[in-house]
């Protein structure tokens, strides 16, 4: 399968393990579609040190710029498309890198930003939202305060509840 995989540019089967959110109980907060608040609020939420994590951004001026601003990998994330084998970039946590990225977005629009996108830290992850910026909720580790998250939710113009049994 690994040959197929690589001759018809999928994700072999060894390399889509990686992180994922293992909290049975996280906050489940209600999906947005304006990337730039998301972005923003972003650093809001994580700690110092974490880690966002983007995956096929399918957006040629978006990819250049997140490739300029990359870190190398500090954790594999666990991939969300196998087909074909998406982009990514992991990008360093800060409010200050946050704010570049979505101004950079709000003068070159993107129509699709990404697919999947998560944050880590410590090799834990924190957000996971596989398919970003649909009609499809995030997930946030109970790690992360209430205050925080509810923050973070109205930042974004969200919605907070427990989802428990998750996983």
């Amino acid at each position: 399968m690994g040959f197929l995989a690589r001759l018809f540019g999928a994700v072999p089967r060894e390399e889509r393990k990686g992180i994922q959110l293992t909290d049975s109980d996280p906050w489940r907060v209600s999906p947005t579609k304006d990337v730039e608040s998301f972005l923003r609020a972003l650093s809001t939420l994580a700690p110092h040190g974490a880690v966002v994590y983007f995956e096929d951004t399918a957006e040629p001026h978006v990819g250049r710029y997140l490739q300029r601003v990359s870190i190398p990998p500090v954790s594999r994330v666990a991939v969300g498309t196998i087909w074909p084998r998406p982009d990514s970039y992991h990008v360093p946590m800060t409010s200050e890198s946050m704010e570049a990225l979505s101004t950079f977005l709000e003068r070159n629009p993107a129509g699709y930003f990404c697919s999947h996108c998560h944050v880590y830290r410590d090799g834990v992850v924190l957000l996971e939202w596989y398919d970003a910026f649909m009609d499809v909720p995030m997930y946030i580790s109970r790690t992360i305060s209430d205050d925080a998250v509810a923050r973070f939710a109205n930042m974004i113009g969200a919605s907070v509840s427990v989802d428990a049994g998750h996983r």
